[in-house]
């Protein structure tokens, strides 16, 4: 049996799973589940260097979210640039509007997901999983059994902002899932986590999927810290009569503990912004996303990527994942090799989404079910096999790099500062990497 690092991680790949198992399953002529997942699919995921899936999307999905999906124009007009012979079947509900925390029926049982976890440990492979803490679909049963457990508001709240409001069947109004800065998500409907019963049940949902997985990918974690739910909802998260008293501590810093009580390697991922990564990191979080250091490659800050390189390995960096547009369009080809060492070197996990190494150009909707045809890029395939396969055989999984500071070659060269050049001495070996980000 392969031993892994117990909790850590260096190449995630990430998988959209009703996607990549629709395609799989056309490829091989036969329905492809997590039941009969086959192994030389894992081969070819441990072949290329990954020693973790992110099974993205396997939860049971909300038909009230499908039906939006279909009769949204916005989302319509965006299926159809990437996909313009897209139908209706071609479309489906978001993977982040939940129904229920049993695997979708679609994709298989929790039993073959449990089953093929284990076939994947002993190659070598951690599989991470969603949790989505922040909100729950429309329809699922909490919502008309459990009301209390949401954000609560009145029928003049509905009508003075019918944007961030829905009315249930069962006449409650209720928040509609948000964040600060964006429009509310109409598919979903927000959790409030100043009602004990919240964290309580989010708790639990949480040690269920811990037994199903070796950690989880926590969409938007920082939404329902006390603070972010007090601003965005103001007096509305203490419930009918002020009867819910702000919590102690933050959701995360109990629900933490209490999986990795049960778990004690069990990985936590983060999903946040806004500069309050070390707030997670210290709340429990095994690692947390680095849209700083994204942000740095995308616009050619390299006092920021020099810098970057003496950041602590709680950092999952990446140049695309589901929600950005494809590396190939951001940096174009040769640029994303580039950014793509740079992600590799630095300390951190990195994060590689389906398609990214086969060069797609196209970012998909995650209620898209069919991949645009694109041709493959060979050159990128090649690149990312030498990529992977060299740092996974050959450079220390905890080497510190030291940046070595370029001179230019010819006066009134406005490019040398932007050669990255790495050095690490270990054991008698030295290591050497060199960009041009020029």
């Amino acid at each position: 049996m392969y031993l892994m690092d117990k909790n850590k991680i260096r190449f995630l790949y990430e998988i959209n799973t009703r996607v990549f198992f629709r395609e799989l399953s056309f490829t091989l002529g036969k329905k492809i589940t997590f039941e009969n997942f086959p192994d030389k699919e894992i081969d070819r995921i441990t072949s290329s260097g990954f020693d973790a899936v992110w099974f993205m999307g396997v939860w049971k999905q909300s038909k009230k979210s499908l039906s939006l999906a279909r009769k949204n124009p916005l989302l319509r007009k965006e299926v159809l640039n990437v996909l313009p012979d897209a139908e209706d079947k071609d479309i489906t509900g978001s993977c982040y509007s939940i129904a229920g925390y049993d695997i979708d029926q679609s994709l298989g049982t929790r039993e073959g997901l449990f089953k093929l976890k284990k076939r994947m440990n002993q190659k070598g492979l951690k599989v991470i999983l969603d949790f989505v803490p922040n909100h729950l679909a429309l329809d699922h049963p909490w919502v008309a059994k459990k009301p209390d457990l949401f954000i609560n508001g009145t029928m003049e709240d509905y009508k003075e902002h019918p944007k961030f409001f829905f009315k249930t069947k069962e006449k409650k109004i209720l928040g509609l899932g948000k964040d600060p800065f964006f429009p509310a998500w109409i598919d979903v409907a927000q959790l409030n986590y100043f009602n004990p019963e919240t964290r309580k049940l989010m708790t639990e949902e949480l040690l269920d999927i811990a037994g199903l997985c070796d950690g989880v990918r926590c969409d938007m974690a920082m939404l329902v810290l006390k603070r972010f739910q007090k601003r965005i909802w103001g007096h509305r998260v203490f419930g009918k009569d002020r009867r819910f008293k702000e919590p102690k501590e933050d959701f995360w810093n109990n629900a933490i503990r209490r999986v990795k009580k049960h778990y004690r390697n069990f990985i936590f991922i983060a999903e946040v912004y806004w500069k309050i990564e070390n707030e997670l990191l210290e709340s429990g979080f095994d690692y947390t996303y680095d849209k700083d250091f994204y942000e740095a490659l995308q616009y050619e800050k390299i006092s920021e990527i020099k810098a970057s390189f003496k950041d602590a390995d709680t950092h999952l960096r990446f140049i695309e994942n589901h929600d950005e547009r494809r590396a190939m369009e951001i940096f174009g080809e040769e640029r994303s090799m580039a950014a793509a060492l740079l992600t590799a070197l630095s300390p951190g996990p990195m994060l590689i989404y389906q398609g990214q190494t086969e060069g797609m150009t196209k970012r998909m909707p995650v209620q898209l079910l069919r991949t645009p045809p694109e041709d493959l890029n060979i050159k990128l395939q090649l690149f990312y096999e030498t990529l992977l396969s060299t740092l996974k055989g050959q450079i220390p999984e905890n080497i510190r790099w030291n940046i070595i500071k370029p001179v230019s070659a010819w006066e009134n060269n406005l490019s040398y500062e932007k050669f990255v050049i790495l050095c690490s001495e270990r054991k008698e070996k030295i290591f050497l990497g060199a960009v041009n980000y020029s």
